[in-house]
Formats: structure tokens, sequence, C-alpha cells
């Protein structure tokens, strides 16, 4: 991901990505969001979630209302691209918190990684979710790089 992105989601979530420069012996986030752009919509929207969510019951709860349960804040460990697909490894949250990962990943899986349009996963060396026009130009590469006609 570029870096005004990735220091766009660390700016709007820091609580979230508190350790995106710490020890990399405590957490992978030190390497950024390794990931495509086309992806920065979805985890925005993903992370907007996480905090409201939690912030939203963390603060009913200290007022007494018994209904909100406090939720541990969620801290990322890791977000990249494997196979294909989003993966958003982290610590804290709660079982809905763990949906909306979930829900976050699937969306991922059907977007493309390079420019947020409508994709699916494609094979052909790195298993990859990407548009069509995408997907085009990977296999241009592809081709050009081993000496190929399309």
């Amino acid at each position: 991901m570029r870096q005004e992105l990735d220091e766009a989601l660390c700016k709007k979530y820091p609580k979230i990505f508190k350790d995106r420069h710490g020890d990399p012996k405590q957490t992978l986030m030190c390497f950024g969001f390794e990931c495509g752009d086309g992806w920065y919509k979805i985890l925005d929207a993903l992370c907007g979630n996480i905090q409201h969510y939690t912030d939203w019951n963390n603060q009913n709860h200290a007022k007494g209302y018994k209904q909100y349960k406090e939720v541990p804040q969620l801290v990322a460990v890791q977000i990249k691209e494997k196979f294909g697909g989003l993966r958003f490894y982290y610590e804290g949250g709660d079982d809905q918190i763990y949906g909306m990962v979930r829900m976050a990943e699937s969306w991922a899986a059907v977007t493309c990684e390079e420019c947020g349009a409508p994709g699916e996963m494609r094979s052909g060396g790195w298993i990859k979710t990407l548009c069509d026009k995408h997907e085009e130009e990977r296999q241009e590469r592809y081709a050009k790089r081993n000496g190929l006609e399309l």
C-alpha cells in the first residue's frame, strides 16, 4: 500500500495501529500494510466500524449500562494479502469484531487489490484478486517477461 494511505489509516485509527512502527519481535505491523491500494476502503471501513463499536460499548459500560460489556481495544498485529485474500491479524476485540473482520476479508475476496473495482481470484503464479483490467496487465507483464505472445 502506498505510504500516504498507510499514514492516513494510522492517523485516523491510532489505537488500532499503535504498534505500526513497533519492534518486529512484538508485531509485524512494523512492515506496514502488505496489500494493494485497492483494499484501502475496505480497511478504512473495517477500522472505523471496529473503533466506533469498541468506543460505544466501553463508554456505555463505564456509565453503568449493564447491557454493554467492555470490549478490549483491538490492536492490529499484521495486515497482508495471502493466497489472493486479505488477512487481518489482531489482538483484543470480541466475537462481534471477529465477525467484522471475517466480513471485510470476504469483501476483499471480490475486490481488485490494485484499484478497488469488482474483482475475482486469479491464478497463474501468485494468486491475486484482480479486476479484468489488472489481470490483463498482469498477463501482459508475464508474457513480456517470458518472451511469449498473447
